[in-house]
């Protein structure tokens, strides 16, 4: 084989996903070269806890393992690093100062910097693994609908809450039990803040609505309501109504290039395929103006879904390597960033929502009286919760009309789809 298409890899990070990527390098590898005509060889492994890692028959097979970063960043044998270390200092730390591609899985990271990752690069950054595990969402968006004006990118982002929402709606239970049985199974963190708060779905969006609208959207743009607070009635009013809660991401852009991106809580027809997506698989539905609606579904975390994921990304910074600078796709799928988009708040966009809440103080017509000019179609008191489907509303009105009657903290609020 020719020198040139054997290519030796570091790996920062050698918890779940760093040992499942290095055992597919491994397993797989002449699956890959059959396909490619590349090698990839796992020179390198770092990790601040390697040398508490015992009997592992994958690392025995790793020349160097190590505690100092600088055996990666110093070393001009290795041909391409894949960062799977997680949070955000020392990745970030090796993303701006490696001058080789770069395969991450971080959508933290990628999120909160990647105007700064991407200026003045002279190298790649591949990072599928990073939005929705095995499913290629991020190269069909770069590459296979790059013809298209996509107006916009929807889906289910997050396994967890998608697992802990399926449970509730399933078997009846309440949220803090299906959450337990999540933190069980491994689905869900000890601290699960990240998943239900919804920051890890807005992390991902924010990185799909980049390259849907060839824009590096800032993430603090980006609207945040998880399912944190979301109770067994919500789950019984949807299903009364024959809709379904996911807690959906969304990026959508109008004729006049303003764009919504947000992530809610949204009750579904069971004509929407994402209502059919059950416990911990994703869905991403991306609009083109040419290709229409295009659905992925598959599996969205764990490590073996995402070492696929990692791995084919490797293969492509290798083959990118082979060819010239100008036939590169570039980071984001884009060259020229599009100047007229403007990222607009969503809580004073005008949709039809579902609002549920308790009150100690008022009766139902107290707020009925303070919705007065807004479009109520179904009012309800159960169990002593107020709900409410309201048409052609902002949340800035609905949360103003609210405080008329009662300062409550405590409100659920669903887009409905």
């Amino acid at each position: 084989m020719d020198k040139k298409k054997e290519f030796k890899v570091a790996v920062a990070g050698y918890g779940h996903v760093g040992k499942d990527t290095v055992k597919t390098i491994i397993e797989n590898s002449s699956i890959m070269e059959n396909r490619t005509g590349i090698k990839l060889t796992v020179k390198t492994i770092f990790s601040r806890n390697i040398d508490k890692v015992q009997n592992d028959k994958f690392l025995d097979r790793v020349e160097i393992k190590t505690k100092d970063l600088n055996d990666i960043l110093n070393d001009d044998d290795i041909d391409i690093v894949i960062e799977v270390l997680g949070g955000m200092d020392t990745a970030k730390e090796l993303l701006m100062k490696i001058k080789k591609p770069v395969v991450t899985a971080n959508k933290a990271l990628l999120a909160n910097c990647f105007g700064e990752l991407i200026k003045d690069r002279k190298t790649d950054i591949a990072f599928e693994a990073s939005v929705a595990g095995a499913i290629p969402i991020i190269k069909a968006m770069k590459e296979s609908l790059v013809s298209d004006r996509m107006e916009g990118v929807y889906g289910i982002l997050n396994g967890t809450c998608n697992y802990i929402l399926t449970n509730m709606t399933k078997n009846n239970l309440d949220f803090n039990v299906v959450l337990k049985d999540a933190q069980e199974k491994g689905y869900a963190e000890a601290d699960p803040t990240f998943d239900i708060d919804g920051i890890d779905t807005a992390h991902k969006l924010c990185i799909l609505s980049s390259i849907a609208f060839c824009n590096v959207i800032s993430f603090d743009k980006i609207f945040i309501r998880g399912i944190r607070n979301i109770i067994l009635d919500d789950i019984v009013f949807a299903s009364e109504l024959g809709l379904t809660i996911k807690l959906i991401a969304e990026a959508a852009l109008d004729e006049n290039d303003n764009a919504y991106i947000y992530v809610i809580p949204t009750l579904l027809n069971d004509s929407n395929m994402l209502s059919k997506v059950d416990y911990a698989f994703n869905a991403i539905t991306v609009v083109g103006d040419r290709s229409g609606d295009t659905v992925f579904y598959g599996s969205g975390a764990g490590g073996r879904p995402t070492s696929s994921a990692i791995v084919s990304d490797a293969i492509t910074l290798a083959r990118n390597s082979l060819i010239t600078d100008e036939l590169r796709v570039p980071i984001l799928g884009f060259v020229n960033e599009n100047k007229n988009i403007k990222v607009k708040d969503f809580k004073d966009k005008n949709e039809t929502f579902y609002v549920r809440f308790k009150s100690n103080n008022n009766n139902l017509l107290a707020f009925n009286e303070a919705f007065y000019d807004i479009n109520i179609e179904k009012s309800v008191e159960r169990n002593g919760y107020f709900m409410y489907v309201l048409k052609d509303v902002s949340i800035n009105s609905i949360i103003e009309a609210i405080e008329k009657v009662e300062k409550i903290e405590d409100i659920f609020i669903a887009k409905i789809k």
